[in-house]
């Protein structure tokens, strides 16, 4: 016979057999199968009797009606099972952390599962040593690169200008020639971090910039990173706290890791 589920209307093949027991739809919710109507034969018919039905003292009492509109008997018929946790498959990358004891909240905040995936591969992140090798090689590049700038700037200018140029061109030059100079080491970090979660250094090293929950950092967390590498003395945040997680690491939620410890 087929049942029809008020809760979403899906139409269930139940066997004859299960008359007056209680099915499970696919979406979780009880129902009773109605018990088969007497049908009429060629001999003398025989009276069936009517399906026991508990008393109604024995019937739960109903709840009264939400003041939100929702059905009020909607969790009347679910069981232990149906409120048992769920198990969440890990994310890649990331670590199962061990049960205290209460079994795994399915519930949890996506920020509490990134912090506890943190706390367990913190063994994977890069060195001290490394991070600061970063950074003199990286530093190096955009020294490199911005001076290269400024001499195809200055080229520029003079040949607009002339040798003799005036004090005021002369600050045009060189206020053409810092922002570029902030220009390329803004794109430097994001272009090359977003795009392969690697700058040139980290390339040389062999790490990575990562998200705090082992996935690939996404392009906000890499722009947050890179403008929080210009806070004053952000270098020197290494030398508190974890001193491979620097401000520009922790406050825009990413982590550098070292490949050879993954």
């Amino acid at each position: 016979m087929k049942l029809k589920c008020p809760g979403c209307s899906k139409l269930l093949q139940v066997p004859d057999t299960a008359a007056g027991k209680t099915v499970k739809c696919p979406c979780g919710k009880q129902l009773r199968v109605p018990a088969p109507k007497a049908t009429a034969s060629t001999g003398a018919t025989r009276p069936t009797a009517a399906p026991t039905r508990p008393a109604a003292s024995a019937r739960s009492p109903q709840p009264a009606a939400s003041p939100l509109g929702a059905d009020a008997g909607l969790f009347d018929e679910l069981t232990e099972t149906d409120l048992s946790p769920v198990a969440v498959a890990p994310k890649p990358g990331m670590m199962p952390t061990a049960s205290s004891g209460g079994g795994h909240n399915p519930y949890a905040s996506s920020l509490h599962e990134a912090s506890n995936s943190v706390a367990t591969t913190s063994d994977k992140f890069a060195s001290q040593n490394k991070r600061f090798l970063n950074y003199f090689i990286d530093g190096i590049f955009v020294q490199v690169f911005s001076f290269g700038i400024g001499i195809v700037v200055g080229f520029g200018f003079i040949a607009m200008y002339g040798v003799e140029m005036t004090p005021e061109q002369e600050a045009t030059m060189g206020l053409v020639s810092t922002g570029l100079g902030l220009g390329f080491f803004a794109f430097y970090y994001v272009f090359m971090e977003a795009i392969f979660g690697a700058t040139l250094a980290k390339f040389i090293t062999k790490t990575r910039v990562v998200s705090v929950d082992g996935d690939k950092a996404g392009f906000g967390k890499i722009l947050g990173r890179s403008l929080a590498r210009m806070i004053p003395f952000d270098p020197l945040s290494y030398l508190f706290g974890d001193n491979r997680v620097g401000w520009h690491d922790s406050l825009s939620g990413t982590r550098v890791i070292d490949l050879k410890k993954v």
